[in-house]
């Protein structure tokens, strides 16, 4: 739902670098509130800076992908990331995935690509497009495992605050170059811009990285593929789309996906 509100302000005339930098701002202003209920340990460490830098490009590269390509393929390449974490698990530990989650990750990107109605749609590619959709993937697994480092020490709500005050900080940085970023502030465009800094980023982020710290980045990044199928729903709920049968499947796929993985879990 996020993507598709970001793409709608990219037609507006809202850039992808100036929308990435004001979600990590909203990001960082609404999670540095929270954060102040919470004990303080020390600062950060070069893995908080290398996730804010991660968080910041993921958004980048996302970005541009859905302004260059139809969301749903921007949305399918990204959450192929999962299936590299997977496969990072496999070479640092030097053995192959559990049969368990090598079927629930097949099953969950089987889903989105049917959530997102992939095989349905006539999409137009776009060279620079799909190369940003990759370097997504990548930076949304980079992010995963780096949040999984350290969210021990932080906890969700510390991670994803450092996080994303870094995430801030490169991208003012990077925008006192090219001005002043009127097209974000026009009146009509404030509730989008909110719902993405918000609904988008400041909620999703930090519940993603709750999920890492219970279940490990593996079964986490394989659960964010819940995501799509909730945009999908709320879509049908509160907008009265449609669902189609490749939907309906690709739902049922996503669940099934990360409801074993969860019964596994508990049972291990």
């Amino acid at each position: 739902m996020a993507a598709t509100v970001a793409s709608s302000l990219f037609q507006a005339g809202v850039s992808p670098l100036e929308l990435a930098m004001l979600r990590s701002v909203i990001a960082a202003i609404g999670l540095g509130i929270v954060h102040q209920w919470q004990p303080r340990p020390k600062l950060g460490n070069w893995q908080i800076l290398a996730l804010g830098i991660s968080l910041a490009l993921v958004t980048l590269a996302y970005y541009i992908a859905i302004e260059r390509l139809a969301v749903a393929i921007a949305v399918v390449i990204q959450y192929t990331a999962p299936a590299l974490i997977v496969v990072w698990a496999m070479l640092k530990n030097r053995k192959a995935p559990a049969l368990s989650v090598t079927i629930a990750l097949i099953a969950a990107i089987a889903g989105v690509v049917l959530i997102s109605e992939l095989p349905a749609g006539d999409f137009e590619l776009d060279g620079l497009g799909l190369f940003m959709a990759c370097l997504s993937a990548l930076f949304f697994a980079s992010y995963t495992l780096l949040s999984e480092s350290v969210v021990a020490t932080y906890g969700a709500v510390g991670v994803m605050f450092r996080a994303f005050t870094v995430s801030s900080l490169f991208w003012i940085a990077f925008q006192f170059t090219q001005g002043v970023p009127e097209a974000l502030f026009v009146p009509d465009h404030l509730w989008s811009v909110l719902f993405v800094g918000i609904g988008g980023t400041l909620i999703p982020f930090s519940l993603y990285c709750w999920g890492i710290e219970q279940v490990q980045s593996e079964r986490g990044a394989i659960a964010a593929t819940l995501e799509p199928l909730a945009a999908a729903i709320f879509a049908w709920i509160g907008l009265g789309q449609t669902l189609s049968v490749l939907q309906i499947w690709g739902g049922i796929l996503v669940l099934m996906a990360v409801v074993s993985l969860q019964i596994k879990h508990q049972q291990s």
